[in-house]
């Protein structure tokens, strides 16, 4: 905190301790960096936010738009690869959600899900390009459970797959699972849409390793000679 305020640690100890009082500068950077709304910082009046919702809403985009089936329950809608480009911008217009493939599976009941088509190799090796991605829709940043998969929509448009790690006030940490990604810092303004990844739908399958293959073939081909060799041995006597 004492970084982003642009002071040391002691002085901010002191503040914090009531030593000393508090400058201009650092009374701006406190409403500035940290959306403090200045009349609650002076006298307690007041959300403490200036705007109430950056703490506790995820951006201004809200999926409002739903498909549903005669039941009542909302189909699942899939953002393929094509349909991704625009999503953000569109996601709120019946027609076009309407125009997207959906579909129901079973025990995803409940909530509002959404399907996204992956793109990229940032997540190998457990989720391969092409895979979709169902994901449940969370209002909440103080959701978010730390190390968790997430699909994130950010306000620029993008849509990428990543681990979530709270950093900080109003930041996020991004991080891939394959290691040839580095993290990297979002906050809370640049997040449009969460979604918490629940299922996986693939075309790959895992294949056994060779190496592991190779060594069981090795250990259950010794058991059959050893077996063989009990039963001559009780046989000669």
């Amino acid at each position: 905190m004492a970084t982003e305020l642009g002071i040391t640690q002691t002085s901010l100890s002191q503040l914090e301790a009531g030593k000393n009082g508090i400058s201009y500068e650092v009374f701006k950077a406190l409403c500035e960096r940290f959306d403090v709304d200045p009349t609650w910082l002076m006298d307690g009046v007041g959300e403490m936010y200036r705007s109430a919702h950056t703490a506790k809403k995820i951006g201004s985009v809200m999926p409002l738009v739903v498909t549903v089936e005669s039941d009542g329950d909302e189909n699942i809608v899939l953002v393929n690869a094509k349909a991704a480009a625009g999503y953000l911008q569109r996601q709120q217009d019946p027609e076009y959600m309407a125009s997207l493939p959906s579909f129901r599976l079973p025990g995803y009941y409940g909530k509002t899900y959404r399907a996204f088509e992956v793109q990229g190799n940032s997540m190998l090796p457990a989720i391969v390009p092409g895979d979709v991605l169902i994901g449940s829709y969370e209002d909440a940043l103080s959701h978010i459970r730390n190390g968790s998969l997430y699909i994130i929509v950010l306000h620029d448009g993008s849509i990428v797959v990543k681990r979530v790690r709270a950093s900080g006030f109003n930041r996020f940490e991004l991080s891939s699972d394959n290691k040839e990604y580095q993290p990297y810092e979002v906050s809370a303004e640049e997040i449009a849409q969460v979604w918490q990844v629940e299922g996986r739908i693939t075309r790959e399958f895992a294949r056994p390793d060779s190496n592991i293959q190779n060594g069981l073939t090795s250990l259950e081909q010794r058991l059959i000679d050893l077996e063989r060799k009990i039963n001559s041995t009780g046989n000669n006597n």
